[in-house]
């Protein structure tokens, strides 16, 4: 007991005499800066909504929802983007949080959204076409901000942003 209490407190003395910040900045760390990207009326509580390419289609109206757990695309959506159901082997499976009702996914699908994909189907009336959750953004290693409505991520040309558009929304 006394050995594990004095290691305890080397460990403690060892951390305390370690620099406060690292002098170290990787290259590719993100960062947003006050100015970034301009033009916003603050303060404001809007959602964070952008624009992506999916399938080498402009698709408007993606939330980024940091507390969701799937990436979702809407029936009507997908039909847009030129993909038949008829293509999409059923994968039915449970969805919670749309209306504080069960709803199940018609199927699951990977489409291209730049670097990575959306997953599942939802046959349900929303005001998005889809919805990116935490699956794509840590797949993204992504940093959204709904603080200034973008989001920023690593790519092999450097890091990349995306800003929404606030009178879009």
């Amino acid at each position: 007991m006394v050995s594990s209490i004095k290691a305890y407190q080397r460990k403690a003395e060892t951390r305390a005499n370690w620099p406060s910040q690292s002098p170290y900045v990787p290259i590719n760390t993100i960062t947003f800066d006050e100015e970034e990207p301009g033009g916003l009326d603050q303060p404001h509580c809007d959602p964070l909504v952008i624009d992506l390419v999916i399938r080498d289609l402009k698709v408007t109206r993606i939330l980024f929802d940091t507390g969701s757990t799937v990436n979702v695309i809407f029936c009507d959506s997908l039909r847009r983007v030129n993909v038949e159901l008829d293509e999409i082997v059923p994968m039915p499976k449970p969805l919670t949080g749309f209306s504080d009702i069960a709803l199940m996914t018609l199927r699951s699908i990977k489409l291209p959204v730049m670097a990575k994909v959306v997953t599942k189907i939802v046959d349900h009336l929303a005001m998005f076409n889809v919805i990116m959750g935490t699956p794509w953004i840590n797949a993204m290693q992504a940093i959204p901000l709904t603080y200034h409505l973008g989001i920023k991520f690593p790519t092999p040309n450097g890091i990349t942003a995306i800003w929404a558009c606030q009178k879009q929304l």
